[in-house]
């Protein structure tokens, strides 16, 4: 975000959010602060990120959602101070990439928290009354570039100006008229005005350029290009922060995704579409371009727990690879006790090995010196009587394991297709559930359970579908009838899905149908030809110690299929 798009950001923000009263404030992920601001009836959500990629400050159509498992130091100072204040003020110094948020509560001092949308510096920096940093997510230390200090109990200071650059509205008609003599010749204009003015963006001066001479990548022996031209450009977007004017619009390419936004007409874009407000604008774009999911922070706080509980289990493999041994190694550890205690009579207090001839090889034992000779035997015999049990119980546990780490993937799957915030809680708590991994317990908002997916054919089926391994469960073992159809992608984690036949002869194109709904619902969705595994219920068989969902199949068909999304029901 650009300037002259803060100033658009602000004044929408001075019209729906000035003076509302904090309600709600969280953190929607690591780079970002969101609260509920409450005014004149209605609740309106402020995101302020500092993502590298796309730092931005804007309203969002919907309640934001906590996307961390712990609470920060930065959330909990926030929440602390901006919790039931009132937005006073929303103060853009002139043509800079800084918006001061200044909060009065009724209890704490003042506050105000500056959200600094510089590129990859960006930063959201939380103030005391007397100019001091609270907080901030991130941490700076003073260097010869910055010469500033961002850190708890230092005066803010903010970001110094761009070195050699002249903000906006000091640029005069001569300044420019100079830069365009030192644009050597074939080099885009934009490009030198993006060097000098501050708080300018790219796409800010591509457009600037393109209205002065219809050529948005003109160098300076373009026919339409003079000081004269440019200059009344930014006489016009000087004025927008004043006069207003604003006229959001979303550029799009030939197959209509977004390309870009800002606070006016993109006209050297080609195609756009405008916007009552630029958070709308502002949202349309980065719901493309960052493919938005609403639910990412929660998601993100299962996919931690699952990446815990992997590495955990793969730990117990390797513990358990080493404890297997073969049974001769077995019988050797018993025969070292034994031979230990025929030949104790010539062991000597110190010795490290005794040789012993079997008539057939020659053993040498190892010997604690610190041991004697029946010592060193029990040694092996307890030794002989682990490995004995390790040698039953490693491949019962060695199976088990990799069972937990295939219902894992099976998890991980779910994840990635659950598509509110029940399925996502769902396969947390079976997560949890499962013993495999642990979270700290606090008080969490239980959305209300999510169900199978239910659809009927036009031929008068119907197939339900399960959305992770718990509904899987309930579907096949609770729902589904011997004679009804189970099908399942096959080789990769996915839904269960079953069509209850209810006795009858189930049509070739129903099949079809609710396999491709199967390949769909499954880790093969993004697949051109899946194959789908078909059954009888009745052949379908739970594995012993298996975690919910995990079945085995004696008797199927298969049909290839390509991935479908099933229709809203």
């Amino acid at each position: 975000m650009d300037a002259l798009t803060l100033a658009a950001v602000r004044r929408e923000l001075e019209e729906t959010v000035l003076g509302g009263r904090v309600q709600v404030v969280l953190q929607p992920d690591e780079h970002g602060l969101a609260l509920e601001i409450f005014k004149t009836g209605q609740r309106h959500w402020l995101l302020l990120s500092i993502a590298p990629q796309t730092p931005r400050v804007h309203l969002l159509a919907e309640k934001a959602r906590r996307g961390i498992a712990v609470d920060t130091p930065f959330l909990l100072l926030a929440r602390k101070h901006l919790r039931g204040a009132r937005l006073q003020r929303i103060i853009q110094p002139s043509w800079e990439r800084l918006l001061y948020f200044a909060f009065a509560h009724p209890r704490h001092p003042d506050t105000v928290l500056v959200a600094e949308m510089m590129g990859r510096w960006s930063n959201l920096v939380l103030n005391n009354d007397q100019g001091d940093i609270l907080a901030s997510l991130r941490h700076f230390q003073r260097t010869p570039r910055t010469q500033r200090w961002v850190r708890p109990g230092q005066p803010y200071q903010p970001p110094p100006p761009q070195r050699g650059k002249r903000p906006m509205d000091l640029v005069q008609e001569g300044d420019l008229a100079r830069w365009m003599h030192q644009t050597p010749a074939g080099a885009p204009l934009w490009k030198t005005l993006v060097q000098h003015v501050s708080g300018l963006s790219p796409l800010a001066a591509r457009e600037w350029v393109h209205r002065a001479t219809g050529q948005a990548l003109a160098d300076v022996s373009h026919p339409n290009l003079s000081a004269q031209s440019l200059m009344q450009v930014l006489l016009w977007m000087r004025s927008l922060p004043q006069q207003g004017g604003w006229a959001p619009s979303l550029a799009l390419d030939a197959q209509g995704q977004p390309v870009a936004f800002a606070p006016y007409e993109l006209t050297h874009l080609g195609p756009w579409r405008p916007y009552p407000t630029i958070s709308q604008a502002a949202q349309a774009y980065y719901a493309a371009i960052l493919q938005a999911d609403s639910y990412a922070g929660r998601r993100k706080q299962v996919q931690t727990l699952l990446q815990k509980a992997r590495q955990r289990l793969w730990a117990r493999r390797a513990s358990l690879g080493e404890q297997a041994v073969g049974e001769a190694d077995v019988q050797r550890l018993r025969a070292f006790g034994e031979w230990i205690l025929a030949y104790a009579w010539q062991i000597q207090p110190g010795d490290t090995l005794l040789e012993v001839d079997t008539g057939e090889e020659t053993l040498a034992i190892p010997l604690d010196p610190e041991r004697s000779p029946s010592e060193n035997a029990q040694a092996y015999f307890a030794r002989y009587r682990k490995a004995k049990r390790a040698v039953a119980q490693v491949p019962a546990l060695l199976a088990q394991t990799d069972r937990d780490l295939a219902w894992l993937d099976q998890l991980e799957s779910d994840l990635k297709l659950a598509e509110n915030a029940a399925q996502l809680e769902e396969i947390r708590e079976a997560l949890l559930a499962s013993g495999l991994v642990s979270e700290p317990k606090r008080p969490r908002a239980r959305p209300p359970a999510s169900s199978p997916l239910r659809i009927t054919t036009p031929e008068g089926f119907e197939v339900i579908i399960g959305r992770h391994a718990l509904q899987n469960e309930q579907v096949t073992w609770k729902i589904a009838r011997p004679h009804d159809l189970w099908l399942h992608a096959q080789g990769v984690p996915g839904s269960h899905v079953i069509i209850r036949t209810h006795g009858q002869e189930v049509p070739e194109t129903v099949l079809l149908q609710a396999a491709a709904w199967a390949a769909w619902h499954s880790q093969a969705r993004n697949d051109t030809h899946v194959p789908v595994m078909i059954a009888r219920r009745q052949y379908v068989r739970k594995i012993p110690g298996g975690r919910p969902g995990q079945v085995q199949v004696k008797r199927y068909r298969t049909r290839t299929v390509r991935p479908q999304k099933p229709p809203k029901t």
